[in-house]
């Protein structure tokens, strides 16, 4: 059955672009699983335009509905905006956990670099030490000689 709600399109249509949309999602988030982080920020604001995009075809689509459809319309904008929202938050709390990840990094790399400096320091004051010593040594050997 071919029944249409709020649109000119028949409902087998609207199925085979919301299957063909899915499919496009799960092939993104296959991708954007082997992605560094600038090419997912990338595709983060491709698929931020997208729905933009989809938001003014939706809206478009909308403003020539019954007042049904239009009351179905602005329960989707609500929805879209609230996954939109959280989107947003989403992405912000992963730029904070990265970049609280890159200072612990940093924190690492230079805790690193403090214990290869003190063991760097610690050698040389173990060289100097024998170096005393061999110094004291030799004197010995060039007093004793020289009796």
């Amino acid at each position: 059955m071919t029944t249409t709600t709020g649109t000119t399109r028949p409902l087998s249509e609207r199925l085979a672009e919301l299957s063909k949309r899915a499919k496009a999602a799960e092939d993104a988030l296959a991708e954007a699983s082997a992605e560094n982080k600038q090419k997912l920020e990338a595709r983060l604001d491709q698929a931020r335009a997208s729905v933009e995009q989809l938001k003014q075809k939706i809206q478009q689509d909308a403003s020539s509905a019954t007042q049904h459809a239009t009351s179905q319309w602005e329960d989707l904008q609500a929805r879209t905006a609230k996954r939109v929202e959280k989107i947003k938050a989403d992405v912000n709390s992963r730029k904070e956990q990265f970049a609280a990840d890159r200072a612990e990094i940093r924190a690492e790399l230079a805790e690193d670099d403090a214990a290869a400096a003190i063991d760097d320091a610690l050698g040389a004051i173990e060289y100097a030490r024998y170096s005393a010593i061999y110094a004291a040594a030799a004197r010995l050997d060039a007093n004793s000689a020289a009796r």
